[in-house]
């Protein structure tokens, strides 16, 4: 049985070894991009879940929308 991909492996995989090439990991920033904004844009509290915290939830949001931010403006 095949050993199960970690997290960072799996987008690596996605990102280099795609039958559409480069269009890949446009679709994979753009749909960081977009979610990450909603997501950054919501209240934290009302993304609370038993299992995830809504303030670390919308936090990391922020951050890739920061991140994401810097990189395209220089």
């Amino acid at each position: 049985m095949a050993k199960a991909k970690t997290n960072v492996q799996f987008v690596r995989d996605l990102m280099e070894h795609s039958q559409f090439g480069a269009m890949t990991q446009l679709f994979v920033l753009d749909a960081l991009d977009k979610w990450s904004g909603m997501v950054a844009k919501e209240d934290p509290q009302k993304m609370d879940t038993p299992l995830i915290s809504g303030h670390a939830w919308v936090g990391v949001a922020k951050e890739i929308q920061e991140k994401i931010n810097a990189r395209t403006a220089g």
